[in-house]
């Protein structure tokens, strides 16, 4: 079976020549990487598809912390839970062989950018994705125990300042029996998988992700979590799996893979903010008049002015100041991810449909604060050959 371009050949112009020539190598590439026993190449290069998107981010931010009241020391854990909700997008997408380009367009308001780039040739696969969120809700539990007693409160908070949550993902793995097995079959029917094969997998991921609430209308939130502000992390890691495609009838493929993956390097930054006001101590007087952000004092020469004073609330918002006091910076090794991928295509004539869903994991940071990230989208798309 030999593929060739349909685009007509006119021998006064070099153009066209050059566009045939490159299709036709294209072609040649594609069949030739392939066991035809195992996979078939469509005749027809040029796809068309239609998509729908569906992702979700949620980041569970979690502190320890010793709260000091009075002659008391209490242990307290905040957890504080984000969650993007259902993002959902549909668009168009148009390539030739493994090479295309695709618009989408959001159908959620929600501010922010949620932009996902793939591609999978016979022996390797690239995916990135970028999120980037402003979070304004979130779930707040909140235990504190002390020597007798453990008291927890449990509600939906709200952000006087949104809050930004960042995350970048460059995964690249590598198919050892390229021959005879295709993640392409399944995730964006660059070929067709006519018997089940599977085959051993190797992987890069470059990850990096960034929490920042450092905002003054934030402050009473970033006392009680420890003082942190603001965490990064960046992490390399490397990974081994394994895929399956399985065909269960003619014009069917079904995908499952798996590779856990295992961080060489994880930088952390860990950003911790002082503030004049105190939420974890009581004062005697109530007299501290103005505060200056030169000298870091208010009127009465205290640094820090009590919360709460006689159990009753004062308006700290329009006043705090916070500035950032101390920088920790940390390299570990050995965090184990996952990342999970499963994928389902038919394909009839010139016709296909397909769907699919990526789920991957992370943790980081350190003994006071922890972030746990899961990240995952699904698409549905209907596509033609031409």
């Amino acid at each position: 079976m030999t593929a060739r371009s349909t685009v007509p050949a006119q021998t006064n112009d070099h153009i066209p020549e050059k566009v045939i020539s490159l299709g036709q190598n294209l072609d040649n590439r594609t069949l030739n990487k392939y066991d035809p026993r195992y996979i078939e190449v469509p005749q027809h290069p040029w796809r068309l598809i239609m998509r729908t998107k569906m992702d979700r981010t949620i980041t569970d931010f979690i502190n320890t912390n010793t709260l000091v009241a009075g002659d008391e020391n209490n242990d307290t854990r905040m957890s504080m839970l984000f969650d993007s909700g259902l993002n959902t997008s549909v668009g168009l997408w148009i390539g030739y062989r493994g090479l295309g380009i695709g618009y989408s367009y959001k159908l959620n308001k929600k501010e922010g950018i949620n932009l996902t780039v793939s591609g999978t040739g016979a022996k390797f696969g690239i995916n990135f994705r970028l999120r980037s969120m402003k979070v304004d809700q979130f779930h707040l539990n909140f235990d504190v125990s002390s020597d007798d007693s453990l008291s927890t409160i449990e509600y939906d908070a709200r952000f006087l300042a949104p809050m930004n949550v960042t995350s970048f993902f460059l995964n690249g793995y590598y198919v050892f029996n390229s021959k005879r097995y295709s993640q392409a079959a399944a995730y964006n029917q660059v070929v067709i998988q006519k018997k089940s094969a599977g085959s051993f997998l190797m992987g890069a991921t470059l990850y990096a992700s960034i929490i920042d609430m450092a905002h003054n209308n934030n402050a009473g939130l970033i006392a009680l979590a420890d003082s942190v502000g603001y965490i990064s992390i960046g992490k390399i890691s490397l990974g081994a799996g394994y895929g399956y495609n399985w065909v269960p009838a003619k014009g069917w493929t079904v995908n499952a893979m798996i590779m856990p993956y295992l961080s060489l390097s994880d930088n952390l930054t860990v950003n911790k903010y002082d503030c004049n006001y105190s939420f974890i101590t009581q004062a005697d007087s109530d007299d501290y008049g103005t505060w200056d952000n030169v000298s870091r004092r208010w009127s009465n020469g205290e640094q820090k002015k009590p919360i709460i004073i006689n159990n009753q609330a004062v308006d700290w918002v329009h006043d705090a100041d916070m500035w950032q006091s101390q920088t920790i910076q940390r390299r570990t090794c050995l965090a184990l991810n996952l990342d999970i991928r499963v994928g389902a295509a038919y394909c009839w004539d010139r016709y296909f449909i397909s769907a699919n869903a990526l789920f991957n994991n992370f943790t980081y940071g350190n003994s006071k604060n922890k972030v746990y990230l899961v990240d995952w989208y699904t698409t549905i798309s209907l596509g033609i050959r031409l």
